[in-house]
């Protein structure tokens, strides 16, 4: 099954938006991991309009 993760332009991953507070972390372990790449689009999509953070869609390979 293929998993995808946020990146952000500053190689840091998305990790979690909750109650207003965005987390990052530089470990791809720690990454928010999607099944659905649709889902992960929608993500990229909400984090930039929120926070105005640009992330792209990456494949998670273990």
């Amino acid at each position: 099954m293929t998993e995808y993760v946020l990146l952000t332009e500053d190689q840091n991953y998305f990790v979690e938006y909750l109650i207003g507070e965005l987390v990052l972390s530089n470990s791809i372990s720690e990454a928010m991991k999607f099944n659905d790449e649709n889902i992960a689009l929608r993500f990229k999509q909400m984090l930039h309009a929120s926070c105005k953070l640009t992330t792209s869609v990456n494949t998670y390979i273990q």
